[in-house]
């Protein structure tokens, strides 16, 4: 029986890809509150449409960085690594996943030049933004949600039929 054909993991990965976007754009929503309150400048009245419209235009830009990512590195890595090489190295491919991502990242917007390691400031500003929170979490929650539902799945094909 083939428990995990290409059909299987294309599912599990965009199960994994839609539920790592939704937690990244909920780790990165106070950083849109804040860009939304230095917008409306202290009237409050005005937070909710500027609270709706950065909402809408920060899920399509997530959208948009998250497809990047996935679409081209992840999605076809589900698809041909083994989803038991997978489960059996994701104490290691969970936390090298979202550290795999700032270094991509980083190396997009420049910040691994030699200039910045000298002058930080960069790289702290960068850090500490909506994007690289994105990023982050994002990388995390796709590679640990695949993991747990590929581990699920092999643990329910490895247990003894009830009879």
């Amino acid at each position: 029986m083939n428990t995990f054909g290409w059909r299987t993991r294309l599912k599990y990965g965009l199960v994994a890809g839609g539920l790592g976007w939704l937690a990244g754009w909920l780790v990165s929503f106070p950083f849109e509150f804040a860009i939304a309150w230095r917008y409306v400048d202290g009237k409050i009245h005005r937070l909710p449409l500027a609270m709706v419209e950065g909402s809408l235009i920060w899920a399509g830009f997530t959208v948009f960085m998250a497809l990047i990512g996935f679409l081209p590195l992840i999605l076809p890595a589900f698809l041909l690594i083994s989803p038991g090489w997978i489960v059996r190295w994701s104490r290691w491919l969970i936390p090298a996943a979202p550290l795999a991502a700032i270094l991509a990242v980083n190396e997009r917007m420049g910040l691994l030049h030699p200039y910045h390691f000298r002058h930080p400031s960069a790289i702290r500003d960068f850090f500490f933004s909506g994007p690289n929170f994105f990023v982050i979490t994002f990388a995390l929650a796709v590679m640990w949600i695949y993991s747990a539902l590929a581990g699920r799945r092999l643990r329910a094909d490895r247990a003894p039929a009830a009879g």
